[in-house]
């Protein structure tokens, strides 16, 4: 039987791993192992590629030019043509002119710009509009990573359901030992975020929630670990540098920790909170329970989709809910660990993400 070939844009993972990286990686590393697709990766460093893509079934293509609009332009619509592709997967942007015979799948992660303009620049929102939604429309599959994210771009994009497949992120199981992080870091008892600082995570009510709350005097330090050069998130800065010196130094923020030591905060955290206004998908909550950690989780758009979390999810625009769920949790002797890591493990497992796209495919 031929094979179905597809080619991947891959120029991601060019720069510096991030979540779109990691997608492409679990996707395409599950779904090689089904013997009736061909997949190619296209990038500027096949060389980096191949220490991600390590399946000898891949095959790889190096582009000649790191200028998006000349790869989108000319360069891949060419590979397009010269090796006969049926389909090929880009993410958020497609060529501007549809390639005979090759159908375009497209992944949109979220449209969160347009739900929530107040936390993007209207020159982000104006732009990032029209290229997504023109690619959109010249995509055959769309893929998106939650039911949220697909019911805004049907609603902003009008595109038909029948078009849009959800595969969302899958969590890796962590099988190394874990980092004594409360060694290494010399840690007491731990509240834990992981997060960039921006306005729609949120920090700035969980820290206004572990003051007001006095946990610091019951022993427990606030950990944020994520970038933290966002110069919009006012209110959580302003707030930090008002408090008296005793506060602040039970509240600690880290950045650019290895991966092993992430793992190791979530291991050993007594309490994980994930306090977010809006997400497109939100991972650090799922991984953080496949670690044995406690966990209580936002509500609200497309984590409403971690329905296993129960009675631990919470309104984040509701202070009062919140401090109810941290005293609730952090005394909960019979916090259900194994139903919640079963869940999300049967249901976020790129092995089966990957079978459903592959029916979608064929």
């Amino acid at each position: 039987m031929k094979k179905i070939k597809i080619f991947v844009d891959a120029h991601v993972f060019d720069n510096s791993f991030q979540g779109t990286t990691t997608y492409l990686k679990g996707l395409y590393s599950a779904l090689v192992k089904n013997e009736n697709f061909e997949i190619t990766l296209a990038a500027e460093n096949t060389e980096k590629l191949k220490l991600f893509f390590t399946d000898e079934r891949f095959r790889f293509i190096q582009l000649k030019t790191r200028s998006k609009y000349k790869r989108l332009a000319l360069e891949i619509p060419k590979l397009l043509k010269e090796h006969k592709f049926d389909y090929a997967h880009f993410q958020y942007i497609t060529p501007l002119v549809k390639v005979r015979n090759c159908k375009y799948i497209n992944t949109i992660h979220d449209l969160l710009f347009l739900d929530f303009p107040q936390y993007f620049p209207f020159s982000y929102r104006f732009t990032k509009k029209q290229l997504f939604k023109f690619s959109a429309r010249k995509s055959d599959i769309i893929c998106t990573v939650s039911d949220y994210s697909k019911n805004a771009l049907i609603r902003h994009f009008h595109i038909s359901p029948e078009n849009i497949v959800i595969t969302p992120n899958a969590v890796v199981i962590y099988n190394e030992s874990y980092v004594n992080v409360k060694a290494k870091y010399n840690l007491d008892k731990y509240i834990l975020f992981v997060s960039r600082v921006e306005p729609r995570k949120n920090h700035y009510l969980l820290l206004k929630t572990f003051v007001e709350m006095e946990l610091y005097k019951q022993g427990y330090q606030l950990i944020f670990i994520g970038r933290k050069n966002d110069v919009t998130s006012e209110n959580y800065f302003n707030y930090y540098h008002a408090l008296p010196d005793e506060i602040k130094k039970r509240v600690l923020h880290f950045e650019n920790i290895s991966h092993d030591d992430l793992y190791g905060f979530y291991r050993y955290a007594d309490l994980f909170v994930y306090p977010s206004l809006a997400e497109g998908f939100g991972i650090p909550p799922l991984e953080a329970a496949m670690a044995g950690c406690k966990v209580i989780c936002s509500n609200q758009t497309a984590m409403s989709d971690f329905d296993f979390f129960g009675n631990y999810l919470f309104n984040p625009n509701n202070e009062n809910e919140l401090k109810e769920k941290i005293e609730m949790v952090l005394n909960d002797k019979l916090y259900n660990f194994n139903y919640i890591k079963q869940a999300i493990e049967k249901k976020y497992n790129w092995e089966i993400i990957a079978k459903n796209f592959a029916v979608r495919l064929q």
